[in-house]
Parts: structure tokens; C-alpha cells; sequence
């Protein structure tokens, strides 16, 4: 069974990247139990901290973005529905001629 691969979203993709991101910090933190420089350690939090707050901004930016597609999709939809709104269209001859109140005997 062959399973169809999807592309990740932008979303998928940063929540991607703060797992890595968290992965870097508890590597970080086994290396200061193991004895290494502090300061190097703290400059490595510092970025990674940086990053993901990035990352936190970006996720909301594209969250906004989303909630504004779905209401501007939902407010076309209501105009598609309006537009469309006692929309006859006849089906064949007879129905042609009935619309248009033309008398017609086939």
C-alpha cells in the first residue's frame, strides 16, 4: 500500500524547526552537565531563543493569514450562493420556451 505523500505546510514546517530548535537546547543543557564553557553555552541559548520567537511570530503571522483566507473564502461563498440565487436554467427546449413564454408545440 502506497501512502501519497503530502507537502508540509508552512505551519508543519515551523512547528518542524522548533522541534529541532528544542532538540539544540537539550543538547545544550547535556553539554553544560558535562562541564563545558557556560558562555558558550549561554550564547547558544541566546540564538536559540531568538529563533524561536522568530519562529513563534511567524506561526502567528501565518495564522492570521489563515483566519482572514477562511472569511474571505466564507464571504465569496455567501456571494457565489447570492449570485446564483433563483438562477433558472432551463433544461431542455420545452423549459426554454416556457421561461420565455413563447407558445411551442414540438
Amino acid at each position: 500500500m502506497t501512502m501519497a505523500q503530502n507537502p508540509l505546510t508552512r505551519e508543519q514546517k515551523l512547528l518542524a524547526e522548533i522541534v529541532v530548535q528544542l532538540g539544540n537546547i537539550t543538547e545544550a543543557i547535556q553539554s553544560a552537565a558535562a562541564g563545558e564553557d557556560s558562555s558558550v553555552l549561554n550564547a547558544k541559548i541566546d540564538t536559540l531563543q531568538v529563533q524561536l520567537a522568530t519562529v513563534a511570530n511567524a506561526r502567528a503571522a501565518l495564522q492570521q493569514q489563515l483566519a482572514e483566507a477562511q472569511t474571505l473564502n466564507a464571504d465569496l461563498q455567501t456571494q457565489l450562493s447570492k449570485i446564483h440565487e433563483g438562477d433558472i436554467t432551463p433544461d431542455n427546449i420545452n423549459q426554454v420556451m416556457s421561461t420565455l413564454d413563447i407558445e411551442y408545440e414540438p
